[in-house]
């Protein structure tokens, strides 16, 4: 597939891969990004921090709090939704692109770890989203947050809460944003649109089934009227904050984010599309183009003077390459199985590969 279409130069090695929603595959995926994910965060320690936000059921809501090295008072504030298929914990490049938007935008961002289908199936996931924004609110003069300047954001799944979170701050609790940032956002689970069937092979997928994964994440076959705030699309739009729409040519999920844009400009919301020619959804790779994301971000704050984006490497970990030695015998076991061709935790890998970014 790569080469029957014109990919970007720094896209052309990624592999195409089957992405599993069964309970037991997807246990392992969990198990090796808990791993990872540890590891991985401890270079960020000057800059991130921990909390829990009780969500509306008293489940308590992860979410790491990461500003600038050298905080300004009162920063604005980006709450930010992982993608994951809605199905997988954020991978380490979520929250190297998390680092460097408090960095390069000057801004608090709150990474929140909601819950995941299909062990808690929508709204459970939504509601922790939502929570984390009104904590983040609520408690903004103790995180030395302006409270007038909060954003939500995220790609991919987390594009499609970031929507919805966004549609029910304005409709129900009359929280006014100041943005929206979504990238190749999830915000028709119908998936009706061209775009899904055209590049449906492309990588990173191998014969994505939308409709499978619509299922795991609601907890039954999708079919209209759909749950309120679940398929963004399908909500009020009038009179929701800036949007920023981020959509790469080759991405099944490319026309419902054109969409979306174009039915928010209808409604009179200001957006701004990229569309990306040549990307696909793992583009965030691409250096010149996370730096123009970041530069968006900064205009939906109106900010006097865009900061620009002075780009480090955004390498990502392949799995468990350059991760320290001390880690528990019980993991170290776990490395050990995931070596062994067949075995459950094996198979693990191979997608653990893509979605960390390995293209090797």
């Amino acid at each position: 597939m790569n080469a029957q279409i014109q990919i970007h130069p720094e896209l052309q090695s990624v592999k195409a891969h089957d992405l599993p929603t069964n309970r037991w595959a997807l246990a392992a995926l969990q198990m090796f990004l808990r791993l990872v994910n540890r590891m991985h965060r401890r270079r960020f320690k000057g800059v991130l921090s921990r909390t829990l936000i009780r969500s509306s059921d008293g489940h308590r809501v992860p979410t790491l709090i990461i500003k600038p090295e050298q905080p300004k008072p009162l920063l604005p504030a980006l709450v930010y939704f992982h993608g994951g298929a809605f199905v997988l914990e954020g991978a380490p490049a979520h929250v190297d692109n998390a680092v460097r938007y408090a960095a390069e935008a000057d801004c608090t961002v709150l990474f929140v770890e909601y819950r995941l289908a299909p062990q808690h199936v929508f709204p459970a996931g939504f509601n922790d989203c939502q929570a984390a924004l009104q904590w983040t609110i609520a408690n903004a003069a103790q995180l030395g947050i302006d409270a007038t300047r909060v954003a939500v954001g995220g790609d991919s799944a987390g594009g499609s809460l970031a929507a919805g979170v966004a549609q029910r701050a304005l409709q129900e609790e009359r929280i006014e944003l100041r943005g929206q940032l979504l990238l190749y956002p999830v915000v028709d689970l119908l998936c009706t649109r061209p775009s899904m069937t055209s590049f449906k092979d492309v990588p990173p997928f191998k014969d994505i089934s939308p409709p499978r994964l619509a299922k795991t994440y609601l907890g039954g076959a999708p079919s209209k009227p759909l749950p309120r705030y679940s398929s963004p699309i399908d909500g009020i739009l009038k009179g929701l904050p800036p949007a920023y729409v981020e959509t790469p040519q080759f991405d099944p999920l490319h026309d419902q984010g054109v969409d979306y844009a174009n039915r928010l400009k209808a409604e009179g919301v200001e957006v701004e599309l990229n569309d990306i020619p040549m990307m696909l959804i793992q583009h965030h790779r691409a250096e010149e183009l996370f730096a123009r994301t970041v530069a968006q971000f900064d205009r939906l704050y109106e900010e006097a003077e865009t900061q620009g984006a002075k780009v480090m490497g955004l390498a990502v970990h392949p799995y468990i390459s350059g991760v320290p030695h001390r880690i528990g015998w019980f993991e170290k076991a776990l490395a050990h199985m995931a070596a062994r061709p067949g075995t459950l935790f094996w198979q693990g890998r191979q997608i653990m590969e893509w979605y960390l970014g390995a293209t090797a």
